[in-house]
């Protein structure tokens, strides 16, 4: 099958995205699959027959307006090269209007959606909310990454009877398996029989309850308090000096840790060097309800438990096996208690840890999705065909 991608990323964001895992993961499968990415004006181009790049502005909404637009010029005319047989949209990069145009093309059309808006107020909000709208009559199809999102469009948008695909979230376990050694091991504090290490790496906002994680470890038992560090990776200046004011004021600023933002390819090897991982989403949040969070799968990947809150998704994990701990709320109440009884049952950690990434193996490889979303695809293309 050839695929063409339409996905406004710029490429030096790419290894970031699960695009790049799964058109990977497609074409070990002998599909064919182009990318249509952005170039910065001015910036070279590179010679690639499975990306195309086109020039955009890149600055917030603007970009994914310029993008579009050339994407509603110039791609009809690109692709009647390559005989596409289907054509996914990245509904966060490209605006679904300006790729109407592809119709005229008699090519099956995915909208590609993986998140709800967080600001109901802003342009980009507008914009997925008119893509949506106008997806019950423009695409063939649409792809998301759980069902609880699913079932969130089809009511939200009428979509009862739009045939929508799942593709969650997956991992390249063998980044994980052993990764390289680091070049300062001194950075994370080897672990031993009275310490407990735990590891947050991501982007920082108010709503990861990051603040509450932080807030946990001042309502540890003061007898091992001491011994309980997090670390934080990737946090900008600004959040760093907020996060260790938040624990100087309980008591627990040595405990706070920080690695700097780092290349993603390092990232396993500082996994690697801790015992657990945590993510403490607001279950409560409805972004996060219907998620399907990468860093869980990356904790588990690198063999390691992890401390999450009770979303659908992590409750379908803990479903496959107990890999960590399963908190109900992510207050710093329920946080501390999970910390607690990892702490006392560290003998238990590996145990977790390899049955985390058993469930990852059997259930959430980049293949395995794959399969998922070929099987939709298809579908799809089949019913184009008759």
């Amino acid at each position: 099958m050839k695929i063409l991608w339409l996905t406004g990323l710029l490429k030096e964001s790419l290894h970031m995205t699960t695009q790049l895992e799964m058109t990977n993961a497609l074409r070990k499968k002998g599909h064919i699959v182009t990318l249509l990415m952005t170039r910065k004006v001015g910036e070279k181009k590179l010679e690639n027959e499975e990306i195309i790049y086109l020039p955009t502005i890149y600055f917030r909404v603007i970009s994914v307006v310029v993008f579009s637009f050339f994407t509603f010029f110039y791609l009809p005319i690109k692709i009647r090269k390559k005989k596409i047989d289907v054509i996914i949209i990245d509904e966060t990069t490209v605006w679904l209007p300006f790729a109407l145009t592809l119709k005229l093309l008699n090519i099956p059309l995915i909208l590609d959606v993986r998140t709800l808006p967080i600001d109901k107020n802003t342009i980009k909000s507008l914009l997925y909310h008119i893509a949506l709208t106008l997806s019950r009559y423009a695409v063939d199809g649409i792809t998301t990454i759980t069902p609880e999102l699913e079932d969130c469009l089809r009511k939200t948008y009428n979509l009862q009877n739009k045939k929508i695909g799942i593709w969650t979230s997956g991992v390249n376990v063998h980044k994980f398996i052993n990764p390289p050694v680091l070049v300062n091991e001194n950075i994370i504090s080897p672990s031993n029989s009275q310490t407990l290490s735990l590891m947050y790496h991501g982007t920082y906002s108010s709503t990861r309850g990051i603040e509450n994680l932080v807030i946990s470890i001042g309502e540890l038992d003061a007898s091992f308090r001491i011994n309980v560090l997090v670390y934080f990776i990737g946090f900008s200046p600004k959040i760093k000096s907020k996060i260790l004011k938040l624990g100087e004021n309980i008591g627990v600023k040595e405990q706070i840790k920080f690695i700097p933002r780092v290349p993603y390819e390092e990232i396993p090897s500082y996994i690697s060097r801790v015992d657990i991982g945590v993510y403490p989403l607001p279950p409560e949040n409805k972004w996060w309800w219907v998620s399907a969070p990468l860093k869980t799968l990356e904790y588990l990947a690198a063999g390691k438990p992890i401390i999450v809150t009770d979303i659908p998704f992590h409750r379908r994990i803990f479903n496959n096996g107990e890999c960590g701990v399963l908190i109900e709320t992510n207050t710093p109440n329920d946080i501390a208690k999970a910390i607690t009884r990892l702490y006392k049952n560290k003998e238990k950690l590996v145990e977790f840890g390899k049955k985390g990434r058993e469930i990852v193996e059997k259930y959430h490889t980049w293949d395995h999705e794959a399969l998922n979303l070929e099987r939709f695809l298809d579908k799809i293309v089949g019913c184009n065909r008759k």
